[in-house]
């Protein structure tokens, strides 16, 4: 029996590995071939164009950010009871961040590795921390919800967009805006509707059985939400929804930055929000390729276009934004070694899901 769950542990390792360089491989393919299109000379000359100034203001944009989300899981840590010195929520963040970065997953890749050491290795308040995280990863999905909608708002009023495209798009935008109320109606009377709502469909289509275990975690998941959205919570819940939507306000603005530095073109609030709604839908597709390497470059090419911005300085501006991205995650990687854990860069871990943390 021992020999078999090694071997299937090795076998497991092994895909994840497999499956990290095929997309790797897919992405770099991908990358060479837009800068093949494009031109890397062109695209070099984009990108230094933003000049020292520009740099400073687009790397200072993209601290405070950084800084933003990490405040949101402070408040909401001391939500929870959990005290950390800045030095470990700042590093555990940036942890959590570069394993979602380099490893292809969905948006909770690296979220476990966050508990794990902010728990000191799920030995202090796990429950807390795995709580506190939940709700962080839900604030921030709200705050870049509000700015998808209003960008998707402006898109029907503009022709930069086709007739089916920019009714998709404030379609999926509405649809998240009605699910968000929703979501928020039913944690604040602690309904459930979205646990009940997967246990209803689990009865009534024939692969029942992944539904329903989905239903139970989803359970521990909304209980927590419904927490952190409880009187004795809700106003840090509210606190740490501020620099969540400053973090999502400062994301936006970068083209801005960019684009008035390197071409002194300037776009206005509502190019920007429409652009950021862009990019969101985008962002479905980060999970193809470590830090949606190559996919990303393509798909900016696109969203810049419509508003006149050139193939080469999209991907200059998808560069400027890979070089600070690589900044959080050489800060990660740093952390991880320093602290002992760098195996958690190819080695799973999860967070026990016990009791609701009240």
């Amino acid at each position: 029996m021992g020999g078999s769950g090694e071997n299937k542990a090795m076998n497991a390792k092994l895909k994840r590995r497999l499956t990290i360089y095929f997309s790797t491989g897919i992405g770099g393919a991908i990358l060479w071939a837009v800068l093949h299109w494009v031109g890397w000379r062109r695209v070099t000359q984009e990108f230094l164009s933003l000049g020292p100034l520009g740099g400073a203001v687009f790397f200072l944009n993209a601290v405070a950010m950084f800084f933003l989300w990490a405040l949101t899981w402070k408040i909401l840590l001391r939500s929870y009871g959990i005290e950390r010195r800045w030095s470990e929520v700042l590093g555990a963040f940036a942890s959590g961040y570069t394993v979602t970065y380099i490893t292809p997953s969905a948006n909770f890749g690296g979220e476990p590795v966050r508990v794990y050491l902010i728990s000191h290795g799920f030995t202090d308040q796990t429950q807390e921390a795995t709580s506190s995280v939940i709700v962080e990863r839900f604030l921030n999905m709200m705050s870049a919800l509000v700015l998808m909608f209003i960008g998707s708002v402006y898109g029907l009023f503009t022709d930069r967009l086709s007739f089916g495209f920019r009714w998709g798009l404030f379609g999926c935008a509405s649809a998240g805006m009605a699910f968000l109320v929703w979501a928020i109606i039913s944690f604040r009377h602690q309904r459930l509707w979205m646990t009940r709502g997967l246990r209803f469909i689990a009865r009534l289509v024939p692969w029942r059985g992944y539904i329903s275990r989905a239903a139970d975690w989803f359970a521990v998941v909304e209980r927590e939400i419904d927490c952190a959205f409880s009187p004795r919570r809700r106003r840090r819940t509210q606190l740490a929804f501020i620099p969540a939507l400053l973090s999502s306000v400062l994301f936006a603005l970068n083209p801005l930055i960019f684009f008035y530095f390197s071409a002194g073109t300037v776009l206005s609030v509502l190019d920007l929000t429409l652009i950021f709604a862009l990019a969101m839908f985008l962002n479905m597709f980060l999970w193809v390729t470590p830090g949606g390497m190559g996919v990303i470059e393509g798909g900016l090419i696109g969203i810049f276009t419509l508003f006149g911005i050139g193939k080469a300085a999209a991907v200059g501006f998808s560069f400027a934004l890979k070089l600070t991205e690589i900044v959080y995650v050489l800060y990660g990687i740093i952390y991880l070694f320093t602290h002992g854990t760098a195996r958690l860069l190819h080695h799973p871990v999860s967070p026990p899901l016990g009791e609701t943390s009240r």
